[in-house]
């Protein structure tokens, strides 16, 4: 039997055994299906009795329980699910009705008057109003609530059904195993309990799954009527919120009325107060007019109340607005469905958001005066405690008089001290409104800031991957003069020159700023002369410096500058008069961009003039700058002409983009910078031509197969793009990358300074050490011309050798790249940062899954495309810092600290190490692979290291135990074996030692652990040299130990301490053996001490008749007999 004949029979034994079931689905005794006694209550008894049983095991007893109560629990879900059927009919039946009774009492609740059922005026105390308003904004802030209650309801069931879908074919592709399950056979050797236990969970899991897909069914059926109810009651709740919002900003006016009116009416009394203290004592007039002052503070403070309402309401009406505008946006691109006026609709929303700059000043401002009101609070609260015992206030004041109190002064001062009770009380009460308002505005703004920064960085996300207008097509051509002719409106540029000169005529700092620029172009060619004579000081010792090229660049800034200061002052006049109007203001725009773009261009062609900044200081190649020269004046060119006409176009129709004028001359611009690039850097005859014989193992020469073809692709992407309709895109992205360029030529010129002020300093110093050999040699002729009587030439002539950059010192340079390579990375950051989020689309594309755990529970985790980017420059970060951060900490940090070369070297290697291990980490768990995943992995390198890499991890963890034990340190004296020679590196698997003949040999780690090492130098670089000497007999032992003595104090290497120490050693065969025993600071100065010790002893020896014995061999004849003895003739044996 199939899967489809499985499900139709368990479908119909479900149908034939679930009515009697729901028919007794109420009480306890009611079976599960026809034919059974299936309960809860019978349940419950078995997990009773099974758990009381004695005769199971455990694991017997714990099974069984465990399946009644998962049978139990389904049962209960069953129930649940048809409670929740037939809520969803009843629903359906009466949503209907309700929605047309709430329909009915939403029309009956509209009001003409929002006051018109309360009998309020101005003649109401203003206690009254107060209570009144305090209950409407307790009405207003619950109506709110259930407002956003059935928002939050309708937002639900809006992505409900796909959840709903979803969960159907779940639960049916359940239900369909469920029944395939059931009709299998018994399995065998399992008791009768279990396999009845077994049956019930199968069979009340086939009830719960059949319920939940009818509940399921049941909500999708009945989702539009009770849409329709949730609709009503939102709508309901919003006309309410309409209608009390409109109460209680009535009521606010009214109040504030009240308010005023008393306060004007304390103001009047106050001043009639202080005209009849006129003739009074000095000390009633000073406090009747400070009675006055506070009246006036108070209906100062009325008066803002009313402003600060206002700005509430209009903020919250803001906050509203952005919400309302996030939430359709957002369900608008989530529902993937986008047409090309979105990027249009949205620019649209983006620029209408507050402008968030203005409400920070309010902000700032607002602080300000909440300080000020509470530092004013505090003086009334001060006083308010004097003044509550007006009897001894009273006294006191008396006593202050000027003259003895009558009873007309008592009493006016009485009056007087109740109207500043009064009035002190009404301050601090305006002062707690005040400040109440200010931070309930000021929390408002707060949530407007934060609502509308998070909009604006959506709409910057989803704006950058919309069309803002509809590819380019032939009909946009056919209208192209039109649109041309609507830019270009000749009315517009008559009335745009009439006005320019009218202004240029009333204000003469435009025509001082123009006269600048026609100034600085007429002092072109004295600059360059003296951009000339500076150059003919480059390079000679006793004047060259940094500041020379420092001038020399102010120079070049300014022969740049005439042009772009014109343009500048033109468009900051068009821009800034009075008189300005919108086109005026985007002819002024145009000009700005253009000009900032131009200065830079000139700049640099400024740069490579002859006998200018890359010639004569920088040094650069001669073919470079021809390159860098010719490609530049291309570039002004195109910039003062196409990307003048392209930014005007920009400027005049904003909303389009420039329309199809735009897009191109965005052409135009691109075709020449894609061959400005092309020639400037082309791997053969580009800039970077020389670089690669030199570099050609670097890695920026290395990768230029991949940079080279990117950076000409870029802008052909953009046009691409412009055609394709994403202006927008284009506009952000050719912003970004004219700034990475510009970013490119600043760290270039920053490199160049730093490497000739490297250059100049060098040279200082080959210059004073010539300087100081020069005065050395003339200091020698002379005392020679002295003792013989010539004549000596005191003339000195240096002439500067040429500098070679790399012969400059390594360190300074690295030290150069890294700076300007760190400060390159955040520019970089900087300018692309804000099209950062907009990479967030990169989330939704998942390449697979990946399980973690979370909570205990585990959990599918989905490894997206901007994963596997950010594991990519994790991967290139980690490579980065490995091979240049030691030499940072190296260069920057650990110098210092008086630390040795073996123990910087040690922290360099360490801090490699970790990098690695923590950059593969971050890789790893950025791909989604866990411990879990990995550990079968980590399994099988341990068997395999234990049988074929043992020797190589044996050599690793040996060299973790050398670089932190530390017997051997790079630059130690070792022994190994029969080798002697000095550690220069300390690597993962070996060490390498250079012998004394340059040889270098690679000894594995685990030898320096396990074997015997003899280090020369590893506490004590001091090493014990030993000279044997052995003199003839006869000679004088005493002067010859002297000699020794006197020798070794005499020559520099030999330590003071230990004092050296001569020792009559023996009497030999052939000598009288003398012993020099002398200590050197370390291995390296051994056998040059040696040698100049024994050549010194030789001298003062043969100088002192001393001999220095030779082998001698005493031969004896035997003379017991005769001896014989032969002559021979040495030609017959020729």
């Amino acid at each position: 039997m199939g899967r489809r004949g499985i499900t139709v029979a368990v479908t119909l034994l479900f149908f034939s055994i679930w009515p009697a079931w729901l028919n007794g689905a109420a009480t306890e005794s009611d079976s599960v299906y026809a034919g059974s006694t299936l309960t809860p209550a019978m349940l419950e008894s078995r997990i009773a009795e099974t758990e009381a049983a004695a005769d199971l095991s455990e694991e017997v007893r714990g099974r069984l329980v465990e399946l009644y109560r998962k049978a139990l629990s389904q049962i209960e879900a069953a129930r649940a699910h048809e409670a929740k059927v037939e809520e969803y009919r009843r629903a359906a039946e009466i949503a209907p009705a309700q929605t047309e009774e709430l329909l009915a009492t939403a029309a009956s609740e509209n009001l003409p008057d929002p006051l018109a059922d309360l009998p309020l005026s101005l003649e109401t105390p203003l206690a009254e109003l107060n209570s009144v308003l305090e209950n409407e904004q307790a009405e207003l802030g619950a109506v709110t609530a259930r407002q956003a209650d059935f928002e939050a309801r309708l937002a639900f069931n809006d992505i409900r059904p796909t959840a709903v879908n979803q969960r159907l074919a779940e639960a049916t592709a359940q239900r369909e195993a469920v029944a395939a399950q059931l009709q299998l056979p018994p399995e065998a050797g399992m008791s009768e309990a279990l396999l009845q236990a077994q049956r019930w969970v199968l069979e009340t899991e086939y009830i719960a799954l059949s319920t939940e897909i009818k509940m399921l069914d049941q909500e999708l059926l009945t989702r539009a009527v009770r849409m329709r109810l949730l609709e009503a009651k939102r709508d309901r709740e919003t006309a309410s919120i309409g209608r009390i919002t409109t109460r209680v900003e009535a009521l606010n006016a009214l109040v504030n009325r009240k308010r005023q009116q008393a306060a004007a009416q304390a103001r009047v009394e106050a001043e009639q107060v202080q005209r009849a203290t006129v003739d009074l004592d000095p000390r009633l007039q000073l406090l009747s007019e400070r009675n006055a002052a506070v009246s006036q503070e108070i209906n100062a403070i009325t008066d803002q109340l009313q402003a600060l309402d206002s700005g509430l309401v209009h903020v919250t009406q803001l906050n509203k607005r952005i919400d309302a505008d996030f939430a359709d946006v957002k369900a608008t691109v989530a529902s993937g469905e986008l047409s090309d006026e979105l990027g249009a609709v949205l620019q649209e929303q983006r620029r209408a958001l507050p402008d968030l700059l203005t409400f920070e000043q309010a902000r700032a401002e607002r602080r300000t005066q909440i300080s000020n009101s509470n530092v004013q609070r505090l003086r009334y609260l001060a006083e308010s405690r004097r003044l509550a015992d007006l009897d001894g206030r009273q006294a006191a004041v008396e006593g202050e008089l000027d003259q003895a109190p009558t009873p007309l002064l008592r009493k006016r001062l009485r009056t007087l001290l109740e109207q500043r009770q009064t009035l002190v009380g009404d301050a601090l009460e305006a002062h707690e409104l005040y400040l109440t308002k200010q931070r309930e505005l000021a929390a408002a703004e707060d949530q407007l800031l934060a609502a509308a920064a998070e909009y604006g960085s959506y709409l910057k996300e989803s704006l950058l991957w919309l069309r803002s207008q509809t590819p380019i097509r032939l009909d946009d051509l056919r209208g192209l003069p039109a649109e041309v002719g609507a830019m270009l409106d000749p009315a517009k540029l008559r009335g745009l020159m009439d006005t320019a000169l009218r202004s240029l005529i009333s204000s003469p700092i435009w025509w001082l700023a123009l006269g600048g620029g026609v100034l600085l172009r007429w002092l072109r060619r004295p600059l360059s002369r003296r951009l000339e004579a500076i150059a003919d000081l480059v390079g000679k010792p006793r004047v060259d410096s940094i500041g020379l090229t420092l001038r020399a660049l102010i120079l070049t800034a300014l022969i740049a500058a005439p042009l772009p200061l014109i343009m500048i002052t033109v468009a900051l006049h068009l821009m800034l008069h009075g008189a300005a109007t919108e086109f005026s203001f985007a002819i002024g725009g145009s000009l700005l961009r253009v000009a900032t773009v131009l200065y830079l261009l000139l700049l640099l062609k400024a740069i490579c003039k002859p006998r200018g900044l890359a010639t004569a200081h920088f040094r650069w190649p001669v073919g470079n700058i021809a390159v860098l020269r010719g490609t530049t004046r291309l570039l002004i060119w195109s910039t003062l002409t196409v990307g003048l006409a392209f930014h005007l176009a920009l400027e005049l129709s904003p909303t389009t983009y420039g329309g199809t004028p735009a897009r191109l001359l965005l052409l135009a611009i691109l075709a020449p910078l894609v061959w400005c690039l092309f020639r400037i850097f082309h791997p053969r005859t580009g800039v970077f031509s020389r670089l690669r014989d030199r570099h050609a193992h670097g890695l920026f020469m290395r990768t230029q197969w991949l940079w080279y073809p990117l950076l000409l692709l870029i802008p052909a992407a953009f046009a691409f793009l412009g055609l394709a309709g994403y202006m927008h895109t284009v506009e952000v992205e050719t912003i970004m990358y004219f700034n990475t360029l510009l970013l490119i030529l600043v760290m270039v010129l920053v490199n160049a300074l730093a490497l000739r002020w490297l250059m100049v300093a060098r040279q200082r110093l080959a210059y004073e050490a010539a300087l100081e050999r020069r005065r050395a040699a003339l200091e020698a002729a002379r005392q020679e011309s002295e003792t013989q009587g010539d004549h000596y030439d005191q003339e000195f002539h240096f002439e500067p050798a040429e500098v070679d950059l790399s012969a400059l010192s390594g360190e300074a340079r690295e030290l150069i790249r890294t700076v300007v390579s760190l400060t390159g990375l955040i520019g970089f950051y900087l300018i692309w940062v804000d099209a950062l989020p907009a990479l967030r689309i990169l989330d939704g594309i998942v390449l697979w899954h990946s399980s973690t755990t979370v909570d205990g529970v585990e959990q599918l985790q989905p490894v997206t495309v901007a994963a596997v980017g950010l594991a990519l420059l994790y991967g290139i970060a980690t490579w980065l810092l490995a091979s240049r951060l030691p030499a940072l900490i190296e260069i920057v940090l650990l110098r210092r600290f008086d630390m040795a070369p073996a123990s910087r070297y040690t922290v360099t290697t360490l801090t490699t190490y970790v990098v690695f291990a923590v950059g593969i980490l971050l890789v790893l768990s950025t791909l989604g692979a866990r411990w879990s995943q990995v550990q079968w992995l980590a399994a099988a390198l341990t068997v395999g290291i234990g049988f074929g890499l043992q020797e190589i991890v044996a050599n690793f963890v040996s060299g973790l135990i050398i670089l932190f034990e530390r017997p051997i340190r790079v630059g130690d004296t070792i022994t190994v074996g029969e080798t002697d020679g000095m550690v220069t590196k300390i690597n993962i698997r070996a060490t390498t030692i250079r012998n004394w003949d340059g040889k270098e040999l690679l000894v594995p780690n685990k030898e320096f652990i396990t074997g015997r090492l003899l280090n020369w130098s590893l506490s004590d670089p001091t090493t014990r040299l030993v000279l044997s000497v052995g003199v003839a007999y006869g000679s004088p032992v005493r002067k010859a130990m002297d000699f020794l003595e006197q020798v070794a104090q005499e020559n520099n290497n030999v330590l003071d301490d230990p004092a050296p120490s001569v020792i009559f050693q023996s009497f030999g065969d052939n000598a009288l053996g003398l012993s020099l025993r002398c200590f050197v600071g370390s291995v390296d100065k051994f056998y040059k001490t040696a040698s100049a010790l024994n050549e010194a002893i030789n001298e003062k020896f043969t100088a002192a008749g001393i001999t220095i014995a030779f082998p001698q061999r005493d031969i004896h004849l035997a003379t017991d007999g005769p001896l014989r003895v032969r002559l021979e003739d040495a030609r017959e044996g020729a």
